[in-house]
């Protein structure tokens, strides 16, 4: 499945900004709410993903530019 550069590029983000939103979200209606500590794993668990998968790319493009190959997205 192809996914157009600019959309591609921004899905890290994207999971950060939705993880604290799951977090933000959760201390505004409440922490004793029955669904909270759902709402702080899902949060927890998309801002680690957004940050996992950041750092994979900046591994990848960091090994493959030291390389010399360019064709790396």
């Amino acid at each position: 499945m192809w996914i157009p550069g600019p959309i591609y590029e921004s899905l890290p983000y994207a999971y950060i900004f939705a993880g604290v939103l799951f977090i933000s979200g959760t201390l505004y209606v409440g922490l004793d709410t029955p669904g909270a500590p759902l709402y702080i794993a899902c949060g927890l668990i998309s801002i680690i993903s957004g940050a996992f998968v950041f750092g994979w790319r900046q591994a990848h493009r960091r090994k493959s530019s030291k390389h010399g190959n360019t064709s790396a997205a």
